[in-house]
């Protein structure tokens, strides 16, 4: 167990040296100009001294950090003096003027508080409450302790412990600006939107209801990036009006007589709206416009394909490598595309929806905001439970991208038929074929992208018509922590450290939070009335660690994946064949299903890649601003190999690999294999070239061609078998206490944690700010067992050194001796 348990004290001067600055006369003020000499009674007199710190309360005192250089925490002290409106140099003739008439109604508790002799400024107003502490990182603390300091981290203990936060943790916002109704009113005209900057279906807002009022305050916040306090009505001075009737009444009954009225206002905080590229206006755009133009493209290339066939040949040399590649491999690419474009905006629609839930007028509930994990979810139930959430938008990327993914590739590639029949093709190699489109498949094909294209318009407007309320990208641990340390967010998460999912979710359903300046605030408990119901969320997962790194998913998984690769052996060189003869559509359909199953696997991997660095101890700073779910694959293929993250580049290699084998397997499933098989048999003594330039009498594949795609097929299956053996193998055990799926997940990792300190005020920070600041402070991190700011043992990230390691079923909090190195069971 590693304890900083001592301080190191470097006392310093009290007071700066004074400097003799009076002077007999003020005839001349200007320095450039004759002045009078210093009077000999301003001997030990600090009378208007040289600016610079003045020290009141006795000495200041500094404490060296650890691996910091070197710091100080000094008193409270009064508010700062300013120089005279007389000039620096005031004469002793004016000091007269200046004298305090001394009577009985001062007070003498005010002495502590009094000003050097001889400053004089207007003073600030006092506030009533009590002075805060300084930020402090109690794990910074180094050197022997005297009695002082334990007092002093005792009771910032006992403030955390009591409930308050500490350090600058929970200050809270204040307007920064008020402004009267009439001056809002009077500079808020239409206000004239730039369509590629920022896209709104909603009318320009009027000043004359209560709701243009509002409007038009919450577009000056959002003009100002500022909270504002907005006047909306100001009490009328009525004390001046006086008649006949009220000169013989008293003052107490001619006020109750007059009506009165309060000042009413209101706040308005800043609602940004930055929002990822796939979810802009233009991308969306250009989706919807994509989907239907290949639905027009289909539907001419079946009314050609009616009249004519598209290609005809005898023989696959007769098409040559040109036209081959055009019609094996060029439909199914496009479809596959297609389906990538989809998952791009839908990846990023489900990660920032609870953002969206936040960033409301009224905020959300617990159950539709930081509980929501749409990560872990299954691609087929996500629409369903966004539905029930009433996330719409979720539900319509989800539907739409599912579309794009399955049944695109599947349709399209099914389309394409080789005609005549397979029998008759077997039966005269010779035969003329004919490449045609299957009237009911296309017809199929067209209607899902007209759909696909609908349901595009309608993420358009739901994407545009809401702000996000975030300045920038809320990346990985770091990123929500520095949207978190401004409120009391983090008390709601007490004695929630090794909670599951399910537990967090019964203690918080009832609470609403919302997004306030870039901040998350509780709004508090709701009534009983207005309560969620309790099967909001019942398919939180319980399980710490995600099902496809676990032996019910991954095996499962492993074996589909070898009886795939003998059905296609038995498709290709056995009379199964006859299967993909009759629907040729069930290797692709196959082959997707491989595919939406190994994009659960990149997830898990992705997701819990961070907090495995930090399990393993002493991470690096950019490991708290990590977020590989953040990022599309093939980014993240390449920064995982920049980063040295070799399962995590393996895992994301894969999935680029998964949208190739969709490729390759359908345009496998119009060949028969045995024709390769025959001519393997009988063509022994040809040439090199004669032999690989043959063509199969069944299809449009050559024995070059079929070779190829049949091993690359085989590769990647193979590829993707490895792999997935390797993740079970390296990442099935538990390393955690439940899993970082959701935004409430993440907060009870941190909310004890000592290194909130460094996060207090970076709401606003972007990813490259905060992966700058906290590499500045050269600290390591970890997850394991620590010492929170309330002197209790709690499990989560925190800087180095822990107490101890996390290993999954051990809880040091409850062991009745938590100083042991549990490390050594």
């Amino acid at each position: 167990m590693s304890y900083n348990n001592h301080f190191h004290f470097q006392f310093q001067p009290g007071r700066p040296p004074v400097s003799l600055n009076h002077k007999v006369s003020d005839l001349y003020n200007d320095e450039t100009k004759l002045r009078g000499r210093e009077s000999l009674v301003s001997l030990q007199s600090s009378y208007d001294g040289p600016s610079g710190p003045t020290s009141y309360g006795g000495p200041s005192w500094s404490v060296p950090f650890v691996e910091s250089g070197g710091g100080k925490y000094l008193p409270v002290s009064p508010p700062s003096r300013s120089a005279s409106t007389f000039g620096r140099f005031k004469s002793f003739r004016s000091r007269v003027q200046d004298t305090i008439h001394e009577d009985g109604s001062i007070g003498m508790s005010l002495l502590g508080a009094a000003a050097a002799p001889g400053q004089s400024s207007s003073y600030r107003p006092v506030s009533g409450d009590e002075p805060g502490e300084p930020a402090v990182d109690l794990t910074s603390f180094s050197g022997p302790m005297s009695p002082q300091d334990h007092e002093f981290l005792k009771s910032l203990q006992a403030q955390e412990a009591s409930g308050k936060l500490t350090g600058g943790l929970g200050e809270g916002m204040s307007p920064t600006v008020t402004v009267k109704r009439e001056q809002l009113v009077a500079s808020s005209p239409i206000i004239k939107r730039s369509f590629t900057r920022s896209f709104s279906m909603r009318r320009a807002p009027s000043s004359k209801s209560r709701a243009g009022l509002k409007e038009l305050g919450q577009n000056e916040a959002n003009k100002r990036g500022e909270i504002i306090e907005v006047i909306m009505e100001e009490p009328t001075d009525l004390s001046s009006m006086a008649g006949p009737s009220t000169v013989d009444l008293d003052l107490d009954r001619r006020h109750s007589m007059l009506p009165s009225k309060e000042t009413k206002t209101e706040v308005f905080y800043p609602q940004p709206n930055w929002k990822p590229f796939s979810m802009r206006w233009p991308y969306i755009t250009c989706l919807t416009l994509l989907s239907v133009g290949l639905a027009i493209s289909q539907e001419v290339l079946y009314q050609r394909s009616a009249k004519e066939p598209l290609l005809k040949f005898q023989s696959a040399t007769d098409l040559g490598s040109g036209w081959y590649f055009v019609v094996k491999y060029i439909p199914t690419i496009i479809t596959v595309t297609y389906g990538v474009l989809w998952q791009l905006t839908d990846v990023e629609v489900q990660r920032l929806e609870a953002f969206y839930q936040l960033s409301t007028s009224e905020g959300a509930y617990a159950g539709k905001s930081i509980n929501v994990d749409y990560i872990t979810l299954f691609n087929f139930t996500r629409p369903f439970r966004a539905l029930q959430r009433r996330h719409y938008a979720v539900a319509t990327s989800s539907v739409a991208t599912l579309l794009a993914v399955s049944l695109v590739p599947t349709l399209g590639s099914a389309a394409i038929i080789v005609g005549p029949d397979r029998a008759t093709r077997l039966a005269h190699p010779d035969i003329e074929k004919m490449i045609t489109v299957s009237p009911v498949l296309s017809r199929l094909l067209t209607m899902t992208l007209f759909i696909i294209s609908v349901l595009g318009c309608v993420l358009f407007y739901q994407l545009n018509t809401r702000r996000s309320g975030l300045l920038s990208d809320v990346k990985g641990i770091a990123g929500l922590a520095a949207i978190s340390v401004q409120s009391h967010i983090m008390m709601d998460f007490k004695d929630l450290d090794v909670a599951n999912l399910k537990d967090i979710h019964q203690t918080l359903k009832n609470r609403r939070y919302t997004l306030r300046n870039s901040s998350l605030v509780p709004e508090g408990a709701a009534s009983i009335s207005s309560r969620e119901d309790d099967t909001l969320d019942p398919y939180l997962p319980q399980n710490p660690h995600p099902l496809m790194l676990r032996a019910e998913g991954c095996i499962p998984f492993l074996v589909g994946i070898l009886v795939f690769l003998g059905f296609l052996s038995a498709v290709l060189f056995t009379p199964a064949s006859i299967v993909t003869d009759k629907a040729p559509w069930v290797v692709t359909a196959l082959a997707v299903c491989i595919k939406l199953t190994w994009g659960s696997l990149d997830t898990a991997i992705r997701m819990l890649e961070p907090y495995y660095i930090l399990w393993k101890r002493n991470a690096p700073a950019k490991t708290l601003t990590l977020d590989y779910t953040a990022m599309p694959f093939a980014v993240v293929a390449f920064r995982a190999l920049f980063n040295r993250h070799w399962m995590v580049f393996l895992v994301c290699w894969g999935t680029i690999m998964v949208e190739g084998l969709t490729i390759f397997v359908t345009s496998l499933a119009t060949v028969e294999g045995r024709d390769f098989l025959d001519i393997v048999q009988s063509g022994t003594n040809d040439e090199g070239d004669k032999f690989l330039q043959k063509g199969l009498g069944s299809g449009s594949e050559t024995v070059l061609s079929f070779t190829v795609t049949l091993a690359l097929t085989v590769l990647i299956l193979i590829y993707l078998f490895v792999v997935a053996t390797a993740v079970f193998l390296r990442r099935r055990h538990a390393f955690l206490p439940r899993q970082p799926s959701t935004i409430a997940s993440v907060l009870a990792f941190i909310h004890q944690s000592k290194m909130l300190y460094d996060f207090v005020g970076t709401a606003k920070f972007t990813n490259a700010q905060m992966r700058e600041k906290l590499d500045s402070l050269g600290k390591k991190y970890g997850l394991g067992w620590f010492q929170g700011r309330d002197a209790l043992i709690h499990c989560g990230v925190d800087v180095e050194p822990l107490m101890n390691g996390y290993k999954h079923g051990i809880d040091i909090a409850q062991s009745n001796q938590p100083w042991l190195n549990m490390e050594s069971l």
